[in-house]
C-alpha cells in the first residue's frame, strides 16, 4: 500500500471510530432517554440536577409533613363540629325539662339525666380522637387527653338563700379530689346546702341525699363528701347560701399543639388543646368548663329540680360559644394548612418538571442525530473501501 493511500485509510479508520463512539452516545441517550448519562457529559447540567433533587427532596419533606397537619386539622374541625352538636342538644334539653309540663315529674327528669350523661360521654369521645396514635387535642403529647380515672372538682359556685343564679364561690372554698379517691358514677353533681341555724351542712351527690354533716375543727375546716371527696371551708359561708360543684376528667395534655412547618421556614399554629375547647383556657376562652357544664345538668336532673335545670342555661350557653369559637379558629387553619399544601405541590410538579427537562434529551433531536450519524458512517465505510480496493489494485500491478 502507498504511503499516500495507507494515510488516507489511517485517517479514515479514526475518523470511523470517532464516529463510531458518537453512534454509542447517540443510542445510549436514546436508551435511557436521558441527554447526559455521567458528570462528564454535562457538568453544569449534573450540578443543576442535584440542586433540583435537594429542592425536590425538601418540598416532599415539606408536603408530606403538611398533608399529615391537614389531616390533623380537618379531623379537629370535624370534632369540634360534634361537641358543638352535643351543646345545642344540652340547650335544647334544658329549655324542655324546665318547663311546666314536665318539670317536676321526677320519673321523667331522672330518666333525661341519662342523656346529659350520654353526651358527656360523646364529648370525651370526640375530644380523645386521636390519629395514628396521637390525639389532636392533645396539646402535643401522646397521652389520652381525658381518661376516667383522672378526677378533679370545677371551681365552686354558690347561690344566695337557694335560689337566682350562680356566682363563683370565695376562693377559700374549693374541693378537694385524693389521688387514692375511690369515686363512682362520674361525672358527679354536687350540691351542698348550709344549714345555718344547726351549723351543718347537707350534701346532695348525683340525686342521692347525704346525712348532714359538719365540718372539722382544722383550719381550714373541712367537709368530708366520702371516698376521697372533701369541701375546704375557709370562708363563712352566709344564710342560705348553696354550693355548686362537679368532679370530671382532669385534663392530662400539653399546653401546646407541635407548630405546623410551612414555607419559607415559617409555622402555622396546631389544633386548640383540649383544655382550651373544654376548659375555656388561652385567649379565647371563656372559663367554662364544658364537662362541669353536662355534669351540673345531670345533677340536677336526676335531683328532679326543674328550678335547678334553668340554672343551667346560661353555662351551656356560654359553653357552646366558647366551643363554637374555637371551632372557627379550626376552620381558619383548615384553610391555611391547605393553602400551603396546594402551594407546595404546585412547587413539586414546578421542580420536578425543571428537573426532567434538565437531563431528559429531546427525542425528536435523539433520532435526527441517530440518523445523521448513521448515514455519515455509512458514507465513511464506503469511502474506506474505495481506498482500501485501489490499493490492492495498485498492489497487484
Amino acid at each position: 500500500m502507498r504511503v499516500t493511500s495507507n494515510l488516507m485509510f489511517s485517517s479514515g479508520m479514526t475518523a470511523l471510530q470517532n464516529k463510531q463512539q458518537e453512534l454509542m452516545q447517540v443510542q445510549e441517550k436514546s436508551l435511557s432517554g436521558n441527554r447526559m448519562n455521567r458528570p462528564s457529559d454535562d457538568p453544569s447540567s449534573i450540578y443543576r440536577h442535584l440542586l433540583f433533587s435537594s429542592d425536590l427532596s425538601g418540598v416532599k419533606s415539606l408536603k408530606k409533613t403538611t398533608e399529615f397537619a391537614s389531616q390533623r386539622v380537618d379531623l379537629a374541625d370535624a370534632q369540634l363540629g360534634q361537641v358543638h352538636e352535643r351543646m345545642l342538644e344540652a340547650q335544647d334539653l334544658v329549655m324542655k325539662m324546665s318547663s311546666s309540663s314536665v318539670g317536676g315529674t321526677p320519673e321523667i327528669m331522672k330518666a333525661t339525666a341519662e342523656e346529659a350523661k350520654a353526651m358527656y360521654q360523646e364529648v370525651l369521645g370526640n375530644i380523645n380522637t386521636e390519629l395514628d396514635e396521637v390525639p389532636i387535642f392533645g396539646g402535643g403529647r401522646t397521652r389520652t387527653p381525658y381518661q376516667d380515672e383522672m378526677l378533679a372538682p370545677t371551681k365552686v359556685r354558690v347561690q344566695s338563700n337557694s335560689e337566682g343564679s350562680l356566682k363563683d364561690a370565695d376562693t377559700a372554698i374549693k374541693a378537694v379530689v385524693a389521688t387514692d379517691n375511690t369515686l363512682t358514677d362520674v361525672p358527679l353533681s354536687i350540691r351542698v346546702r348550709y344549714l345555718a341555724s344547726e351549723g351543718k351542712y347537707e350534701a346532695d351527690i348525683n340525686g342521692i341525699t347525704q346525712e348532714k354533716a359538719e365540718p372539722s375543727t382544722g383550719t381550714p375546716p373541712v367537709l368530708d363528701l366520702g371516698n376521697g371527696l372533701t369541701l375546704e371551708i375557709g370562708a363563712t359561708p352566709e344564710v342560705g347560701d348553696t354550693f355548686f360543684f362537679e368532679v370530671v376528667a382532669e385534663y392530662q395534655g400539653g399546653e401546646k399543639d407541635r407548630p405546623v412547618r410551612v414555607l419559607n421556614g415559617r409555622s402555622l399554629p396546631g389544633n386548640p388543646t383540649a383544655k382550651e375547647v373544654l376548659e375555656g383556657t388561652g385567649e379565647l376562652g371563656r372559663g367554662i368548663n364544658v364537662l362541669g357544664a353536662f355534669a351540673a345538668l345531670r345533677g340536677a336532673l336526676l335531683r328532679a329540680d326543674p328550678t335547678e335545670v334553668a340554672v343551667q342555661l346560661n353555662r351551656i350557653q356560654e359553653g357552646r360559644a366558647q366551643v363554637s369559637d374555637l371551632q372557627a379558629v379550626a376552620g381558619i387553619r383548615v384553610t391555611q394548612v391547605n393553602a400551603v399544601n396546594n402551594t407546595l405541590a404546585l412547587d413539586e410538579a414546578s421542580i420536578t418538571e425543571m428537573k426532567a427537562t434538565n437531563v431528559e434529551a429531546d427525542l425528536v433531536e435523539v433520532l435526527s442525530e441517530l440518523e445523521q450519524t448513521s448515514q455519515a458512517m455509512q458514507v465513511m465505510t464506503v469511502t474506506e473501501r474505495q481506498v482500501l480496493n485501489t490499493s490492492l489494485i495498485d498492489f497487484i500491478r
